[in-house]
This record gives C-alpha cells, sequence and structure tokens, in this order.
C-alpha cells in the first residue's frame, strides 16, 4: 500500500492543477491539505482564488481574509484579496489592500498591476496612470520580461495603461500603448475595440483590414462583440452606415443567444416601480437625511450624461464621484433580500419598507471618502432613474437630473454601446427592438416620477442643450440652486479623467454630429421607427 502523499507533495499538485486550468482538481487537493493542516494558509488562499473564479466574490474574500490572518505579510495574498474587493464594490478596501501589498513587495510587477486595477475601478485613473507607467518602466529597466510573467499578462498590463492614459486625456499615449499590448497579444479584442474609440477613422488611417482580417479567426461571443463593435465604429465613420450595422449585428447575435436577455424581467422592474410607491411618503420632505451635497444625473445611457456632469463640474462648488454603484448596493444591503441580484422586483418591493432617512444616511456615509471635500458631488450613474422616487424620499435636498434625447437617436446608441459584458442591467443592448422597447418602458416610469414626484426632477433634452448650451446650462444651475459661473460653458477645457465612453467627446467644445444620427442608417431602422411612433413618440 502506498504511503498518502505528504502535505508539501499535495501542495505541489494543487499548484500545478491551478497552472493547467484545472481548478476543481486543485481544490480537491486543498481540501487534502487542511484535513491534515487546517492551518495551511495557501490552501485557503488557493481556495480564495477558486471560489473568485466560480463568481463567488463574497466567499472568497471570506477564506482570503482567513488565509491573511495566517500570513499575514504575504503581498500577493492582500494583492488578490484587493482584486475581489473591486468584485464587491469595496474600493474603499480594495485600495487598503493594494497599498499594503504594495508596501510589502513595491516592484511586484503583478501587484503594481493591481493597484493600478483598483485606482482605476475607484476613477482614479491619474493616479492608475502612475502606477502603471512605473510598472512599464520596471519591466524596461530589466532589459527583458520575468520569465514569471505571461505575454498574457504583459498585454494586460499595456492595454491597463492605455484605456487609463485614454480616460485621462492623453489619447496618443493611449494608442502607443494598446499597440504594444496589440503586438503581444495579436488577438487581444478588447485592445483592439479600445484602439477604435480613440480618434475618427479616415480613409487614410484606420485599422479596418487588420481588423477584418481577424474575422476569420475562431471567435468565442464576447470576442466577437468586441471585434464587431470595433469594425462598426471605424466603419460608421467612414460613413458606411449600413455595413457598420451589419456588423453590429455579426457581433452581437451570439452574445446575444448566450445571455438569453429576458424583456419580461425588466418589465416586472418597472410594473414594481409604478404599482408599489406610495406618493404620500414621496412628499413629506421630513423623512429622509436632509444632506443636499448629492447631484443625480441619470438617464438612458449615452443621452449626454456625461456632458452635463462636465457642465456641473466645471462649477466651483461641485466635484464629480463618478458613476457610483452606492445607492443600489445600499438599498440591497438594507433589504438584506435572498436573491442573488442587487436589482429585481423582490428587493424594490422590500426598499418600499426601509426607513427614508437611514437609507440616506448610509448612502451618504457610503459615498466617503470619495465625496465631502467640496459642497456638492454628483452621483452620474444613469441606472439611478429607477430609483428617482427612493432617492427623492431617502434624500429629499438632493438634486435630481434626467438626461432625455431623441428617442430613435437614444435607441441607436444604446444598441452602438459596448457595455461591460459582465453587467446584466444592459443585456437589452444587443437587440435594437429590445433597446426601442426598453426606451418605452423608461419613457413610461419618467411619466409616473412626473405624477409621483412632481417638480422633483428636471428633466433636460439633449437636443436643446446642444443648441442653446447658455441657456439649458443656466437652467440646470438655478434648479441645482448654483449661482451661475461662466467657466461651466468652458467644460471642454477642464482637467481631470473622465471614465466613461464619452471620454474624448466631453474634451471637445459643444458639437450637434450626434443630433439625428439615426438618420443616416435611413431603411435598416424603419422598424424601431415603426414601433416607436405607434407608441406615440412620434406623431
Amino acid at each position: 500500500m502506498s504511503p498518502s502523499p505528504t502535505i508539501e507533495e499535495l501542495h505541489r499538485e494543487a499548484q500545478a492543477a491551478m497552472r493547467s486550468g484545472n481548478p476543481r482538481a486543485a481544490h480537491q487537493h486543498c481540501l487534502a491539505i487542511l484535513q491534515q493542516d487546517p492551518q495551511h494558509a495557501d490552501a485557503w488562499f488557493l481556495c480564495g482564488v477558486i471560489a473568485a473564479g466560480n463568481g463567488q466574490y463574497g466567499k472568497a474574500v471570506d477564506i482570503l481574509r482567513r488565509a491573511i490572518t495566517l500570513k499575514p505579510d504575504s503581498a500577493e495574498y492582500r494583492a488578490e484579496l484587493a482584486k475581489q474587493l473591486i468584485a464587491l464594490k469595496e474600493p474603499a478596501q480594495a485600495a487598503e489592500n493594494a497599498r499594503l501589498a504594495l508596501e510589502l513587495q513595491p516592484t511586484n510587477l503583478p501587484i503594481l498591476n493591481t493597484r493600478g486595477t483598483v485606482f482605476s475601478h475607484a476613477g482614479e485613473h491619474r493616479e492608475a496612470v502612475c502606477i502603471y507607467e512605473k510598472a512599464a518602466k520596471l519591466l524596461s529597466e530589466m532589459g527583458k520580461a520575468d520569465p514569471g510573467l505571461s505575454v498574457q499578462w504583459l498585454a494586460e498590463l499595456y492595454y491597463n495603461l492605455g484605456t487609463s492614459l485614454n480616460f485621462d486625456g492623453r489619447s496618443e499615449e493611449a494608442e502607443s500603448a494598446l499597440e504594444k499590448a496589440i503586438t503581444l497579444q495579436p488577438r487581444f479584442y478588447r485592445a483592439h475595440f479600445a484602439l477604435s474609440q480613440l480618434r475618427r477613422a479616415t480613409p487614410g488611417q484606420n485599422h479596418l483590414p487588420r481588423l477584418q482580417s481577424l474575422k476569420q479567426e475562431d471567435l468565442g461571443p464576447v470576442d466577437k462583440l468586441q471585434l464587431g463593435h470595433a469594425i462598426a465604429r471605424e466603419l460608421e465613420d467612414l460613413g458606411q452606415y449600413g455595413e457598420a450595422l451589419e456588423n453590429l449585428r455579426w457581433a452581437k447575435a451570439d452574445r446575444a443567444r448566450q445571455v438569453g436577455y429576458r424583456a419580461d424581467n425588466d418589465r416586472a422592474l418597472f410594473e414594481t416601480l409604478e404599482k408599489g410607491l406610495q406618493l404620500p411618503g414621496f412628499q413629506d420632505p421630513t423623512t429622509g437625511c436632509d444632506s443636499s451635497e448629492p447631484i443625480f444625473v441619470v438617464g438612458m445611457p449615452r443621452t449626454g450624461t456625461t456632458l452635463v456632469e462636465r457642465i456641473l463640474t466645471s462649477h466651483s462648488t461641485v466635484s464629480s464621484a463618478g458613476e457610483l454603484q452606492d445607492f443600489p448596493l445600499q438599498v440591497k444591503r438594507m433589504t438584506a433580500t435572498a436573491s442573488e441580484e442587487v436589482l429585481d422586483a423582490e428587493t424594490l418591493r422590500a426598499s418600499f419598507l426601509l426607513d427614508p432617512a437611514s437609507l440616506g444616511h448610509a448612502y451618504i456615509d457610503g459615498t466617503r471618502p470619495r465625496t465631502g471635500h467640496s459642497p456638492h458631488f454628483i452621483d452620474k450613474l444613469p441606472l439611478n432613474f429607477l430609483y428617482l422616487g427612493l432617492i427623492h424620499r431617502a434624500l429629499p435636498n438632493a438634486k435630481l437630473v434626467c438626461l432625455r434625447r431623441d428617442p430613435m437617436d437614444t435607441c441607436l446608441s444604446n444598441y452602438r454601446q459596448l457595455f461591460a459584458t459582465n453587467f446584466k442591467y444592459y443585456h437589452y443592448s444587443y437587440d435594437l427592438m429590445d433597446c426601442g422597447r426598453y426606451y418605452l418602458r423608461f419613457d413610461r416610469l419618467m411619466q409616473h416620477w412626473r405624477e409621483v414626484i412632481p417638480g422633483a426632477v428636471h428633466e433636460l433634452h439633449y437636443e436643446d442643450l446642444v443648441a442653446e448650451p447658455e441657456r439649458c446650462s443656466r437652467g440646470l444651475l438655478k434648479f441645482c440652486g448654483l449661482p451661475w459661473e461662466e467657466g461651466c460653458l468652458d467644460f471642454h477645457r477642464q482637467g481631470g479623467s473622465v471614465a466613461t465612453a464619452s471620454a474624448s467627446q466631453v474634451r471637445q467644445p459643444i458639437y450637434r454630429d450626434a443630433v439625428d444620427r439615426w438618420r443616416h442608417y435611413g431603411e435598416a431602422l424603419k422598424p424601431l421607427y415603426e414601433m416607436l411612433s405607434a407608441a406615440g413618440c412620434y406623431q
């Protein structure tokens, strides 16, 4: 009878299984280790990594914290914990653990990359750039890459650097970094997509030959999505709108089947809001937290929310906190519903019973330390339009601004946009007609808010803003209780990072190119137009 494997042998087998992409076998080896030695830190660490790989981020965080109690000076453990805290939308804790990891190993390249990622997810792109540049400099000083660093990892570093440089307004440097990523990994489709967004393609300067050649590769749904969006963007720049639309359809088809979007789920959300909220609760100004700090800028994505954010943050008393997840997350935490979703009908129904003041205070406290250093801050999460009634109840002194845009342009812009693939609330965007159906629900809900909380929401039309920027900006500031400042019209000169799809556009003066964009597509959009017209959007 052969002797049982030693802990050292089991550990080597677990590490080998992880390297070969077999987490199940690695997990079995780790369990065998812990049966012999319940205090084996690395076995706990590997279990945490495996849990994260299965999408069990909360479980992963708990396990990784246990590993750290057993081995508190491990930079690797703290860096991994920081990654999973990002996934749980805990940027402050993530930043602290990434900082501690870097103190333990200041020149460790993967840890530097993790630290940069933490800054990036917190919207601190200038700080992220500094970290990524430090990592890139260390690489060059090494003469050659650490053999332990894969080509994929190196490409990821340059991709991270490139995207953060773009958000910081350094587009030429961003282009160079992204090209380095693609040179290292030619099938790095995220990098190809990011590159397509940096500048307007021209007949003499575009990436279409390289991009079109990649269509012949064996592509997964997400690869196809990223590549197709890159091709469509450059074709559109060249005025080839029909071909651009066909590439979007090609890009989205497999992913649409994969996610299996069901409009019924969104319908349930909207109907819960329309039926479940009671007028008296919203009208009572004494029920909520009295803070006047927040300005919520909401609306369908790609309707001008970033433009309004930049106008407002050009005011001396206003800063931007970015697209905060804090209000939805506080609702979820305080309702403690059993569902895994942050936003669902069950959670919304439970939210109606929350103490408004407690919710408001929890939200304000949760935004710290990103807020609190200026009299007002902007929360620019578009989907907060779903929570407008609840926000008004919890924070009656907060200002609520909703962007509106031509229905056809809104639907087309959502369809053209490549949203985060792991964010299910934008899954409607994989089908143009689903975009239309979602828009109609949004439009109906906004009518509901007008009736339930009359006068609480300032609805600003994108077309009016670009046609008469000073008049609309003055009205916006007046609604927010802010005195007029001429600098608000010079938002494009404003420094700072912009972490949205509009990063390049908002660094330009207001332009009208996006108005009536849908008309370029002609008959291809006729079914969408007919549906919206039948619903009363066009007379």
